[in-house]
């Protein structure tokens, strides 16, 4: 089929010529009003005239140019008549069709795009034709420039052959410079378009660039502690036996660092991890614009490792060769987590993580980077002590004045712009270098004195040279022999907490970059995008890295992409590592402290502060444990803080907010699937006093563990005590698990003494389980053996349960006659009476247990309500027995008659009110039918033509295109009868599951016929399908006990 581009679009008046804009067609019933003169504009084939009482209809036109697209029209002429005035159509459907439309509207817009780019290639590809026009002798010539036609010449063929050679050679050398021109001109285009390109980058190139070299510097200096200094004290040594600052060990007394320059060693760090995502991320990524970064983030566990190492090894070179290991292997450590997580789609496992405990370390991460801001501004160690805070705040408050009135300067003009521009904190870090310098010339200050005061890091090296042993000093600071495994099963813990700290940061930056760009994110590839970048960095020694979203989305504002700009960045950040330190040391401190402070504020305030309103006082709580243990104790106690606060928060919420009980309901509304009793049943069962009201069931949810299920067993005790002593007083309690999703074994005991405990105190003649599944009760105590083991029977007790006047020597002639006939009758107590012959109607009764495990409500249901019969009248339960399970026991030289019996007497039943000459005339136009096991009666979709009446045996009835929904169909039951009356197909496929089924068929002719000559008799089939629609409005398989489920 040809193919052709449709889309919608208004209808073209009645002026526009169709073949102009090609084939139109429009369905329009009745053809649409003729337009005004005022509203004619042939000139635009997408005027729309607006009628004040006519819709507006869209056509589906056919454009003949359009012949690229991929959409496939199965009718040429195919039209679309959508009416949208407000008379006909609801504003939702307005709205949809407008969403259509835009839809309709972008996918068109994209294959015209992609058409005129895949037919530019074609023709930047394609020789260009070369035509030529001779005078009237030689007629008219061309040439399509290709070799078959010179070869045609050659040999004379055609008018060609005629040319005369210096005319044909002409031609050819035309035809070359023609060629030569051409690719000459896409050559210059492509040269041209190509330094365009490039330009463009230049800026984002830049900015990023920029950014990396502002941000490593405070970062850089942060890596290890300021006690580990260049510059030490006499009273510290590095010879010194002992690397604790006390005689109890508290902590590192740290010392002189064994090479010169800490801070260009740290920038170096940074600006390596940083380059190597950025290079991983060329390659790896989904992204285009994304921007890698060292993850910041988890300076404190560098810190903490830093630490680690100093009071396990000291502060000599073994110990700077144990932290770099230990940075490399938790590089890698995290990597394969990330590349693991991506490779087996595992992407989600990180939501698993409890948000609040992760805001608690958000917030404590932003306490520590404001420590540390003091600490690299200050250049001395900052402890939460009155001797702390005097040598690091109160002596050196000369070099935090200019970080705080940056810091403040800062909020305020955030706060006024109302954080409309995205990049005024980045241009206010870099404006923060030349305005120090301006105040150091205003107040007339020389910068060696201001160097000396401690305003700038320290020089490079003594040399100042660049290119020295120092440049590539971070890849031969490992050596494997003087590792200290100690320090490296010490870290453990530690490197663990920062491999889950740093998992969170991919599934946040990823999404919300994402959204940013309008692309739709590849979680699982980015997770092993971010595998490779921090593998690559941690085998040279590197830190953590990830795509950095603040980063990115200033890179992508600034239209930078592509693989040439994203290597242009590795590069600048590469040019950087070598000549960053040298440019890092002209950088004032107040600088660094500055983007530490706000970058620590910013992140402790969403951790403690933003986050007030949006959990609950248990959580906010956690937050604050997990914020103050992480600064005070360090991060190995934030991780035993967080597993605390979770489970703790679990607990305590499950016990406050998950209620385990879902509601409680006498069964007055509900309706088992028994719904062909007989009339003397029913009417028992709808007796106010002794009928459904005296079945109570109680219905549980969700998990039910040791934190809630004292609850439970309270609730259910207050819940019998109010209908104790009421005319509502439960005979039979059903305690339903169905919508429980899981039970701890301490639960699953509690609810096991539930039994003896209702029916001592509250006088339940029968406690009823329902598990809610065919395997058990969900958890891994078994409950239902523990019921069933408690169950006792009443055969020596002196209260029984049953005590009809009946007499002891008329035998109950109940047996199964089928294999398959256990499943058909369930768990009812009608089927626990046909597993007993030749007992006495009391002594059956007495053997019924006052506990039972059921695996539905529904066959719960059913037998509750046999035992409200039985102790109304054992007749009228064992007459619907007799009904439905005795025919098979009879002769065969009578079977039939007494198969005809059966069907009047189910048809008496179902025909409420009905004579017996009624049943006899209804009864006469049946036919019977004989099935075995495993025939189909009817398959799902076939045409209704029939009722069926099931006699003896059983059936199962399944919905195809749902695993698992069955119903089973037992003797006394219709089938059929909606299709027969209303003409639908049949909705389910009924199969026979017993090995044989007897049934009386009533065809549709024959309906008709009756429905024409005895529309009285034919009434009844109506009030069976009324009945029939009633049991499925009220059956307990629509959510029984939902207070928005109401009978009807």
């Amino acid at each position: 089929m040809e193919e052709q581009q449709a889309l919608l679009s208004p209808a073209p008046t009645a002026n526009n010529d169709a073949n102009h804009y090609g084939t139109t067609a429009a369905i329009t019933t009745p053809p649409p009003p003729p337009p005004q003169s005022s509203h004619t504009n042939g000139s635009n084939p997408h005027h729309i005239h607006d009628a004040p009482s006519s819709p507006r209809r869209y056509h589906r036109t056919i454009s003949s140019h359009d012949r690229h697209s991929t959409l496939l029209l199965h009718n040429p002429l195919e039209i679309i008549d959508i009416d949208t005035s407000h008379e006909r159509r609801r504003p939702s459907s307005v709205a949809a069709l407008a969403v259509a439309e835009v839809i309709l509207h972008d996918r068109r817009e994209r294959r015209e795009s992609q058409f005129v780019s895949t037919r530019g290639l074609s023709e930047r590809m394609t020789v260009p034709p070369f035509s030529m026009v001779e005078d009237g002798s030689l007629g008219s010539l061309s040439t399509h420039g290709d070799d078959d036609n010179d070869e045609k010449e050659e040999n004379g063929h055609g008018n060609e052959g005629r040319m005369l050679p210096s005319l044909r050679e002409s031609m050819r050398s035309s035809k070359q410079k023609h060629l030569h021109k051409t690719i000459a001109d896409e050559v210059r285009t492509s040269y041209s378009s190509r330094l365009i390109q490039i330009a463009s980058q230049i800026p984002a190139v830049a900015i990023v660039s920029v950014l990396n070299f502002m941000i490593g510097i405070p970062f850089g200096a942060s890596y290890f502690p300021v006690e580990w200094s260049n510059t030490v004290s006499s009273s510290s040594s590095l010879s010194s036996s002992s690397p604790y600052d006390n005689d109890n060990g508290t902590g590192p007394s740290g010392g002189e660092f064994p090479l010169s320059g800490k801070e260009a060693l740290g920038l170096r760090m940074f600006l390596f991890s940083t380059a190597m995502a950025q290079l991983a991320f060329t390659y790896t990524s989904k992204f285009t614009n994304g921007v890698g970064l060292q993850m910041v983030e988890n300076v404190p566990f560098c810190l903490e490792l830093a630490r680690i190492v100093m009071m396990e090894v000291g502060c000599g070179r073994d110990a700077l060769s144990t932290l770099f290991f230990l940075f490399g292997l938790s590089s890698v450590l995290v990597g394969a987590v990330f590349y693991v997580l991506g490779k087996f789609a595992l992407g989600r496992v990180v939501y698993f993580f409890p948000s609040h405990v992760l805001v608690g370390c958000i917030g404590g991460i932003g306490a520590f980077i404001i420590t540390t801001s003091l600490e690299v501004s200050t250049n001395t160690t900052f402890h939460f002590t009155m001797e702390g805070i005097r040598n690091c705040i109160l002596q050196q408050f000369y070099l935090l004045a200019p970080v705080l009135a940056f810091e403040v300067l800062l909020r305020t003009l955030m706060h006024v712009t109302d954080h409309r521009y995205p990049l005024l904190a980045p241009i206010y870090y870099c404006a923060i270098t030349p305005v120090f310098y301006l105040m150091l010339w205003g107040f007339d200050l020389d910068f060696d004195a201001a160097e000396q005061a401690g305003y700038f890091f320290p020089p490079l090296s003594a040399s100042g040279s660049v290119l020295n042993k120092e440049l590539f000093q971070i890849f031969n600071i490992i050596d494997l022999r003087t590792v200290s495994w100690t320090a490296v099963i010490k870290s453990v813990p530690t490197m663990v907490s920062l491999t889950a700290f740093s998992l969170i940061h991919v599934p946040i930056n990823i999404p919300a970059f994402a959204i940013s760009t309008n692309v739709d994110p590849d979680m699982n590839a980015e997770l092993i995008a971010h595998g490779y970048s921090n593998t690559l960095s941690g085998i040279f020694g590197g830190l953590q890295n990830y795509m950095a979203y603040s980063n990115s989305v200033i890179y992508s504002k600034a239209k930078g992409e592509g693989k040439a700009s994203s290597l242009g960045i590795v590069l600048t950040t590469a040019l950087i590592f070598v000549y960053g330190p040298t440019m890092a040391s002209f950088v004032p401190r107040c600088m660094a402290g500055t983007l530490l402070l706000h970058v620590g504020v910013d992140l402790f305030l969403e951790g403690v502060y933003e986050s007030w309103n949006d959990y609950d006082r248990l959580e906010y709580a956690g937050i604050w444990l997990i914020t103050v243990v992480m600064v005070s104790m360090g991060m190995d106690a934030a991780l035993v803080a967080g597993v605390i606060a979770a489970l703790s928060t679990y607990a305590v919420q499950s016990i406050t907010y998950q209620y385990p009980i879902r509601g409680a309901m006498t069964a007055t509304r509900l309706r088992s699937s028994a719904w062909n009793r007989s009339s003397e049943a029913e009417k028992i069962l709808m007796d106010p006093i002794t009928g459904r009201q005296r079945i109570y069931v109680i219905q549980m949810q969700g998990h039910i563990f040791f934190g809630n299920a004292t609850t439970m067993s309270d609730e259910i005790n207050k819940l019998l005590t109010e209908k104790l002593g009421t005319e509502c007083q439960p005979i039979v309690v059903i305690l339903d698990f169905s919508p429980v999703l899981g039970m701890d074994s301490s639960a699953a005991q509690a609810i096991a003494k539930l039994n003896n405990s209702i029916r001592n105190n509250f006088h339940v003649e029968i406690v009823i389980f329902v598990s809610g599944r065919e395997d058990g009760f969900p958890c891994a105590y078994d409950l239902s053996q523990k019921v069933d083991k408690d169950a006792c029977f009443r055969t020596s007790s002196t209260k029984q349960l049953l005590q009809p006047d009946i007499d002891n020597d008329d035998p109950l002639v109940f047996e199964p006659t089928q294999p398959h006939d256990d499943m058909s009758i369930g768990d009812s107590l009608a089927a626990r009476a046909m597993q007993f012959r030749d007992r006495s109607k009391g002594s059956i009764m007495a053997e019924i247990p006052n506990s039972r495990v059921c695996a539905s409500l529904d066959d719960a249901l059913i037998f509750a309500e046999d035992v409200l019969i039985a102790l109304r009248d054992m007749a009228i339960l064992q007459g619907d027995v007799n009904e439905r399970f005795s025919q098979s026991h009879r002769s065969a030289a009578s079977c039939h008659a007494i198969e005809e019996d059966g069907a009047k007497m189910f048809l008496a039943t179902l025909c409420r009110g009905a004579s017996s000459a009624d049943v006899e005339s209804l009864f006469r136009l049946f036919l019977r039918e004989t099935y075995y096991f495993d025939d189909v009666i009817w398959k799902q979709g076939d045409t209704s033509d029939s009722l069926k009446l099931l006699v003896d045996g059983s059936l199962i009835s399944l919905l195809e295109d749902e695993h698992g929904a069955t119903e089973t169909i037992h003797p006394g039951s219709t089938i059929g009868e909606l299709g027969l009356v209303n003409g639908s197909p049949r909705l389910t496929t009924v199969k026979v599951l017993s090995n044989e089924a007897i049934l009386y068929s009533l065809s549709k002719e024959r309906w008709l016929e009756l429905t024409r000559d005895d529309p009285r008799i034919a009434r009844y089939i109506d009030l069976l399908v009324v009945r029939y629609l009633a049991h499925r409005v009220q059956h307990v398989s629509n959510h029984i006990l939902d207070r928005r489920s109401l009978p009807v």
